[in-house]
């Protein structure tokens, strides 16, 4: 599995960039959090990222669920 993982402060990101379909909805969720790469896949970006709640809710809307979110070392999706 290809993953990409990029934390700040207690939130951290993964992408399973092995099932990502490149529909970028995480984009449009969290434009500030997430990016597409020059192959079509979903990025995380490195500063500045959107609330939690927009990060979830860009999670929720990846329809390969190649997404996962952790705030303090707590998964919060998916749950």
């Amino acid at each position: 599995m290809d993953y990409l993982s990029k934390k700040i402060e207690d939130i951290e990101i993964r992408i399973n960039r092995g099932v990502c379909i490149s529909a970028a909805t995480c984009v449009v969720y969290a434009p500030n959090t997430f990016n597409i790469d020059d192959k079509g896949l979903a990025i995380i970006k490195e500063k500045d990222w959107d609330r939690v709640e927009k990060i979830v809710a860009a999670a929720q809307s990846c329809p390969a669920l190649a997404i996962e979110v952790y705030q303090g070392g707590k998964r919060m999706y998916p749950v």
